[in-house]
């Protein structure tokens, strides 16, 4: 099967509407992992270690670093960074020359343990903010991968950047280095939005930096955009979605606002009157995929569009797709190997996290050449779960008789419970039966409610998580 076509309805009918609003209160995983990140164990640099001399990824290696800085704190963030504004005299300096030390360590540690004979088919910068760093040590970084890697000369090398402070300087570096994609974090056009998250960053700065780069040749620019944001209204996030087709970037990540004030406490800024409801929440999502998609995006997964010669769509029509905790990528096949601090790795059958401030990292690095504190090793169901679970994000698809043949299973017993909450989903409209073993998400309300029926097979949950009348369950039990 290649790209899942949707109908062409973006609304909901009434019935569809009181469905959605069931189940949308449920508080489950967004399978970033399978397991997700709650459900993982303690694990020592000797696990990692040992699962990195036995790792043989059939594609090549993707590598991932995480840059921690940024100038300022945005009240949207959920990622792991440590505020250094550059104002602060030479204190920065000292602390990024700290940082580039150590990661050196870890890389050429960790290089120094896998088949590094393997090419390297993506490089990724996140953070944090990448861009933090000057052009120098950004050059420096780069240069630590090529000294210990063998980066493939077709490599996809990205980066995400801060429109607010990129240079032309640092972009002429990143092209120079090999970089031939960029995400920028944009979020929200309306400055009364930007302000009450504190990131004020004009249309026109945007519309000029997009223009640096596709002058200087990247072949593809990703937008991030959050809808839930507080002071948003369904009219103002019209206007941005409007200048975000205006500027066309390939690809479009839309999240929804994650709001959890009680673990990340500077979200206690935000006033409860100031957020978004459910109905409004649903009203932008519904006219977000309806504009995008008229604009001529695909769309992906749970959350994510792209013009149908991005890579992304390419991907999707040659079902190359993989969920990670990037979101919906390109690589399947690829192990990811990750540096810096909260980094995870996502090796063939387990996942290892480093530990996540910049003083945790830094301290286990210089004792241990790395600084792994968490993490699971696969069971073989756990395998055969995440296949299912990142068909349903990636292709809205449940095809278990091509799944249970590959594995050598017997359909309707090894799925048996999974069938029977599968009726339910079905009878709810958010799954149609194609055949006896094979369904699929309906468009719109089965991709609204992707999770659901992701949680159908997440056996780490409760049995009947997926249940609109469930209790929440409580965050920390989900991530």
């Amino acid at each position: 099967m290649g790209a899942p076509q949707h109908s062409g309805r973006t609304g909901l009918t009434s019935q569809e509407r009181r469905t959605y609003l069931r189940y949308a209160r449920l508080n489950l995983p967004r399978h970033t992992s399978y397991p997700a990140v709650p459900f993982w164990k303690k694990h020592s640099a000797d696990d990692y270690r040992r699962a990195l001399v036995a790792e043989v990824p059939p594609s090549g290696w993707s590598l991932y670093v995480h840059v921690p800085f940024c100038h300022q704190l945005c009240y949207f963030c959920s990622c792991t960074r440590e505020i250094l504004p550059q104002s602060n005299g030479r204190d920065w300096q000292q602390r990024v020359r700290t940082f580039l030390r150590a990661y050196r360590r870890e890389v050429t540690h960790v290089a120094g343990l896998v088949m590094r004979e393997l090419p390297v088919r993506q490089v990724h910068l996140g953070g944090g903010t990448p861009n933090y760093l000057p052009t120098e040590s950004l050059v420096e970084l780069i240069t630590v991968l090529e000294d210990q890697f063998r980066i493939a000369p077709d490599a996809e090398r990205s980066a995400e950047l801060d429109p607010r402070t990129c240079t032309t300087e640092q972009l002429h570096a990143l092209r120079t280095l090999g970089f031939n994609r960029v995400s920028l974090g944009i979020q929200d056009f309306d400055r009364h939005v930007q302000q009450l998250v504190n990131r004020v960053q004009p249309w026109e700065q945007v519309a000029e930096l997009t223009g640096q780069i596709r002058r200087l040749g990247f072949r593809s620019i990703n937008y991030d955009l959050i809808y839930g944001l507080p002071g948003q209204t369904v009219d103002s996030f019209r206007r941005t979605l409007e200048l975000t087709v205006t500027l066309r970037p390939d690809r479009i990540a839309l999240y929804r606002l994650a709001v959890l004030p009680e673990m990340f406490r500077w979200q206690r800024v935000f006033k409860p009157e100031d957020l978004p409801d459910g109905e409004q929440l649903l009203e932008m999502f519904l006219m977000a995929v309806d504009r995008l998609t008229t604009a001529g995006y695909l769309y992906i997964g749970l959350d994510h569009f792209a013009l149908p010669d991005d890579s992304l769509s390419q991907a999707l029509r040659s079902r190359r797709l993989r969920r990670t905790f990037q979101g919906i990528t390109t690589g399947s096949g690829l192990s990811i190997l990750a540096f810096g601090p909260s980094a995870i790795s996502i090796l063939h059958g387990s996942y290892h996290q480093n530990r996540k401030t910049v003083d945790e990292w830094l301290a286990a690095v210089e004792q241990d050449s790395v600084a792994t504190f968490r993490g699971i090793e696969l069971s073989w169901d756990d395998l055969i779960r995440r296949e299912v679970i990142e068909s349903i994000y990636c292709y809205g698809e449940i095809d278990l008789d091509r799944v249970a043949r590959r594995h050598g299973l017997v359909t309707e017993s090894y799925f048996a419970s999974e069938l029977d909450r599968l009726e339910e989903l079905v009878a709810d409209g958010l799954v149609a039966q194609l055949d006896r073993y094979h369904f699929k998400l309906t468009h719109p309300l089965g991709r609204l409610l992707t999770r659901v029926v992701a949680a159908v097979f997440d056996r780490y949950l409760p049995a009947d998580a997926y249940r609109s009348g469930l209790r929440e369950i409580p965050a920390s039990r989900v991530g």
